[in-house]
């Protein structure tokens, strides 16, 4: 089992960053995403392993003016 966003989630082997985005659907173009506290950069999303127990915050960023 995971966090995501203060939510349990299941954790299945094998799980990235970037497989967790798709399943939960995640489609904003300005994320943020820290593992354990640490920012995962946008570029490392497709290789970022996710592990069973791991604390995952997704944020979405705005603009306006």
């Amino acid at each position: 089992m995971i966090t995501v966003n203060n939510t349990a989630h299941p954790f299945s082997s094998g799980m990235t960053i970037e497989s967790l985005l798709k399943e939960k659907n995640f489609v904003f173009p300005l994320l943020v995403v820290k593992i354990n506290g640490r920012v995962v950069e946008d570029a490392d999303f497709a290789v970022a392993a996710v592990k069973d127990g791991d604390n995952v915050t997704v944020m979405h960023l705005l603009a306006g003016g």
